[in-house]
This record gives C-alpha cells, sequence and structure tokens, in this order.
C-alpha cells in the first residue's frame, strides 16, 4: 500500500502524519479521482488519524451521486460511485467523529 501512495503523491507523504495529525481538529478527505488508489488514500487517512488523534473530526467531501454525470464519463460512473461511498463507510465505520458530505459541481469549472 506505500509504494502505491508513494506513487501518487511522492516522498512528501513519509511522515506527514507525525507533523499535522497530533494537533489537527479535524482532517477534511479530498482523496483523489475514482480510483483505487483513492479507497488506499483514504484507508491510510483513517489508520494514520486513528493511530495519532483519534477525537479528530474526519470529513469526507465527495460531489453528489447526480454530479458524477458531469464529472464522471458514462463509462466511469458505475465503477465511481461505489468507490465514493465505499471511502465513506471507511470512515463512518471506523471514526468516531466524522462527517460526510456531498456537494455540488460548480458548473463553470465543469466544462
Amino acid at each position: 500500500m506505500l509504494s502505491d501512495l508513494l506513487d501518487i503523491v511522492g516522498q512528501d507523504w513519509m511522515g506527514w502524519q507525525d507533523d499535522a495529525l497530533p494537533h489537527a481538529d479535524a482532517l477534511i478527505n479530498l482523496c483523489g479521482g475514482f480510483t483505487e488508489q483513492r479507497v488506499l488514500a483514504t484507508e491510510r487517512l483513517v489508520v494514520e488519524s486513528l493511530r495519532l488523534n483519534p477525537t479528530a473530526l474526519q470529513v469526507t467531501v465527495s460531489p453528489k451521486d447526480d454530479e458524477m454525470k458531469i464529472i464522471a464519463p458514462l463509462v466511469y460512473r458505475p465503477v465511481a460511485i461505489p468507490r465514493l461511498k465505499q471511502c465513506e463507510d471507511l470512515v463512518s465505520n471506523n471514526c468516531p467523529n466524522f462527517e460526510t458530505m456531498r456537494l455540488e459541481v460548480d458548473r463553470t469549472l465543469a466544462g
């Protein structure tokens, strides 16, 4: 798992949690696209935050399901929506203090 994350975010990923999480009030999860790496990154955020600061508020931010038609191509949508739910479930099933936000797409940026 770590090698996959390093491919995505580089060496800066190493050690960030020990610096950032112990004193954080909240962790806002805006992890990546809709690939398997999103799930891996969410899992890592949950594990590290529970280890270092289990009471911090965990916030997952994702687009609304009906907004996926704007963001994800038709063939990608059937994979992306369950993956978003999987990430939200990782947080809600493991973190005592969490919030899930589903947001609308800014149509001026959507193309």
